[in-house]
């Protein structure tokens, strides 16, 4: 096992102060990718310090492009001059698939290793590659490599069988140089698409539809230089909202607002009531709490036993996310009844329950459904499979008193920066080791 890829936790712990909620990785990604549409500098600002971050500005690098980091903005100036990209990189993680829409618009070529990542279900790039073959690329798969060539894209309706999000930025970033009009049908909506969005159209682009589902984009012959701030990460602030009502206490967020956490508030069962620049909430460990009125900001949830063991079913915006659901399960094996959570988006999405069962919670897994009953829980040590399910792991082993171990903190690296040691800014017993 690799030094400092296992998280050592004593649970047991309240969690008390104030947590900074930076840009999201998932708007952050596809924004920097698209900065490659022009010669001129694009800046990002309130950008995450994490793995899938500092992977994806190799690859700008990689294929051309100057990069500067200064804090939490990263500007990037320069179109690509080659699209040949480490397969290493590509292969631990997905965010290369974005670099196909702005290398084909912009080179006219693009070359990528299938994609890496978490290991949550199939992930095909099928629909990116339908997509821009609608738009005149030429695509194919071989031995383990995309490969699309395009002499000029031109603007065409393009139906997606699946919202997806990654193909439907992927297109939108495609069509903005394209020759006349493409219109994108069954669109993915999720708020990091209308960050995307913001962005090329700061930089030039001609686009309407962003957080619907047909997006039209008139293509124009040059983007420019931009400077846009992503919107916030709501997984990550939901990761906080999960991990407070296991383990009680009082936090305040800041830097997002309480509609960009609606989902997660809602599986949790209250709404919290918004600070100037925040949010407020108070709770009682094990999903046991009670309002309080001290100040109009505050809000507590009310007792979650039967609320957190309501039925939830993924799905894509603005349905529940399916990054939240191993997060929001893990709460709802703190609950005193009976609930049913049904994963529609990826197949392979319950292996954290799996490893939540050897902590002595009683999940029962068929298919694409699992019921969480409320077991007789104790300490002991986990191992994490993916990005989310391993912050589900660690959130879990936090209600739970005694010494928990959960491996794979590499996985949880990729979307939260410095997990450990944010969660022991708040009182949380959680080291690195």
């Amino acid at each position: 096992m690799t030094q400092g890829d296992t998280f050592v936790i004593n649970g047991g712990k309240e969690l008390i102060g104030k947590a900074e909620i930076y840009g999201a990785k998932n708007a952050v990604l596809p924004m920097l990718a698209a900065s490659l549409l022009t010669d001129e500098e694009v800046e990002i600002k309130n950008c995450p310090n994490i793995a899938d971050i500092q992977s994806m500005l190799i690859l700008l690098r990689e294929v051309g492009a100057n990069v500067y980091v200064s804090g939490r903005n990263i500007r990037v100036r320069g179109q690509a001059r080659t699209c040949d990209l480490s397969p290493q990189i590509e292969k631990v993680m997905r965010s290369s698939m974005f670099m196909l829409g702005a290398l084909v618009s912009t080179l006219g070529e693009a070359k990528i290793t299938m994609p890496g990542g978490c290991n949550i279900g199939k992930r095909p790039l099928d629909i990116h590659l339908a997509g821009l073959e609608r738009l005149g690329a030429v695509c194919e798969q071989k031995d383990g490599v995309v490969t699309c060539h395009a002499n000029g894209l031109v603007g065409n309706k393009v139906f997606m069988r699946y919202p997806s999000v990654g193909a439907t930025e992927n297109l939108i970033m495609a069509a903005t140089l394209a020759k006349g009009k493409t219109t994108l049908i069954n669109c993915a909506r999720e708020p990091e698409i209308v960050s995307l969005v913001e962005l090329l159209r700061a930089m030039g682009a001609n686009i309407v539809g962003e957080g619907t589902s047909v997006v039209e984009i008139e293509g124009v012959d040059k983007l420019h230089g931009a400077s846009v701030t992503p919107c916030a990460d709501r997984i990550v602030a939901g990761t906080y909202l999960c991990a407070l009502a296991i383990c009680g206490g009082e936090i305040c967020l800041d830097g997002i607002r309480k509609r960009e956490v609606a989902q997660t508030l809602f599986a949790l069962g209250k709404s919290v009531e918004t600070c100037d620049d925040g949010v407020f909430l108070r709770a009682r460990a094990n999903g046991l709490s009670k309002s309080v009125g001290r100040r109009s900001q505050i809000y507590g949830f009310d007792d979650l036993s039967e609320a957190v063991a309501c039925d939830l079913t993924t799905g894509p915006y603005p349905l529940f996310a399916t990054d939240m659901q191993p997060i929001i399960s893990a709460v709802k094996c703190f609950s005193t009844g009976i609930a049913k959570v049904k994963e529609t988006v990826f197949e392979n999405r319950f292996s954290h329950l799996v490893e939540m069962n050897k902590l002595g919670a009683n999940v029962r897994i068929s298919g694409d459904e699992a019921l969480i009953f409320r077991g007789d829980l104790h300490a002991g040590q986990m191992q994490a499979k993916d990005l989310r399910g391993g912050a589900a792991l660690a959130v879990f082993a936090m209600g739970i008193a005694g010494e928990s171990r959960v491996s794979g903190a590499k996985f949880v690296a990729r979307g939260y920066e410095d997990f450990a040691k944010s969660y022991r800014k708040l009182g949380a017993d959680i080291r690195l080791e």
